[in-house]
């Protein structure tokens, strides 16, 4: 191989793992262009899953909602929420894909008397 020649590798990890029932856990956030919309996945949600959703509606070229569970907002403030997906999830995603969001969520309370 010559000096100026470059070498491209590419290394595929996947993980293979049996769908489950519910198939959401704590939530999607939802490309703009995805195969299936979010009335779909939210019509689906309701038949499959007894934990309420919430769906947060984006203004956003690539990503069009975040359905994400109602508990999960008891504990983060929506509009943290937003902040972060658009600043950390947006930018691995294109508008075709719906990426699942497993949340981890840990809330302190220090109270002194």
């Amino acid at each position: 191989m010559e000096k100026n020649e470059s070498v491209t590798k590419y290394r595929l990890r996947v993980r293979i793992r049996e769908f489950k029932i519910p198939p959401i856990r704590e939530g999607l956030v939802v490309g703009r262009r995805a195969a299936i919309g979010c009335h779909a996945i939210r019509k689906s949600l309701d038949l499959l899953m007894v934990t309420p959703f919430a769906h947060i509606e984006l203004d956003d070229p690539v990503i069009s909602d975040i359905i994400v569970r109602e508990s999960v907002l008891r504990r983060v403030p929506q509009q943290q929420l937003i902040e972060f997906v658009l600043q950390r999830i947006k930018p691995f995603m294109d508008e075709t894909e719906i990426l699942h969001l497993d949340l981890e969520t840990e809330l302190i309370i220090e109270e002194q008397f």
